[in-house]
């Protein structure tokens, strides 16, 4: 049975809404791994994170952080995960702002791939993620991508749209969502519910295509610092165009 005792933490990695994230070593094999150390207040604290726990032991994937066990201590509920040292594909992205450079047209279509992967590995078994966006893509030693946070995660019933709360973040969320939530509540830090509406598979692919519109420009397509403005962007604007991809535009990131 695994215990707190058989790890000890090296650093923190960060900290979200429902929990953070901790780099430990395991003491008997010296392996790195992350866990996700949620508080648990009540029963639905208890309910939300062994749903997540089992979202990710039920769904195996090379496209998704691999999941190695989970156990509550002291109130708390701790997740054991996969430790992707290349960071985040925030990280990747303020990377490469950070030197003026852009990602290369290959690197680009690496990335696209296996993101769609990981998607199709849930889509594939009526699982809508929620929360897609580059804080929850990560990227191993050799740049190999995983799809990580599956706390939004949600099982559509049947053949039917999820009914659900509205989850995830506002800057990834798709037209539709944003006209039928209304104005209340958004906020550019608001990643709360909002109010039943439904979300869809569909969903997950608009909030792909903004991640990939980032990765390509190194800045969001909607963005604005008025929650009200961001939404109307969503709803109303056409980003700009993205880059033609040629010799004098791509680098070799």
């Amino acid at each position: 049975m695994l215990k707190k005792s058989d790890y000890r933490v090296v650093r923190a990695l960060g900290h979200g809404s429902f929990g953070s994230a901790f780099l430990v070593t395991e003491i008997a094999s010296g392996k790195q791994l992350v866990w996700k150390k949620m508080a648990i207040v009540d029963d639905e604290d208890r309910r939300m994170a062994l749903s997540e726990a089992e979202m990710l032991r039920n769904n195996k994937s090379e496209f998704l952080v691999e999941y190695y066990g989970s156990f509550e201590d002291e109130s708390e509920f701790y997740i054991l995960m996969e430790y992707c040292d290349k960071g985040d594909l925030r990280k990747y992205i303020n990377n490469l702002r950070e030197l003026g450079a852009f990602i290369s047209e290959d690197k680009l279509w690496e990335i696209f791939a296996q993101l769609t992967e990981a998607i199709n590995s849930l889509h594939s078994k009526n699982i809508i993620h929620r929360d897609l966006k580059p804080e929850n893509v990560f990227m191993t030693e050799f740049f190999f991508v995983k799809l990580g946070d599956l706390g939004m995660a949600k099982v559509i019933i049947g053949t039917q749209q999820y009914q659900t709360r509205i989850g995830g973040t506002i800057q990834y969320f798709p037209p539709e969502l944003l006209s039928e939530a209304g104005v209340s509540g958004i906020t550019k830090t608001n990643q709360g519910p909002l109010g039943f509406i439904v979300q869809t598979k569909q969903c997950d692919m608009f909030s792909l295509g903004v991640i990939i519109y980032e990765l390509t420009t190194l800045k969001h397509p909607f963005a604005d610092q008025n929650g009200e403005v961001l939404r109307t962007n969503i709803i109303k604007c056409q980003p700009d165009p993205l880059p033609n991809y040629g010799s004098n535009t791509s680098s070799n990131n």
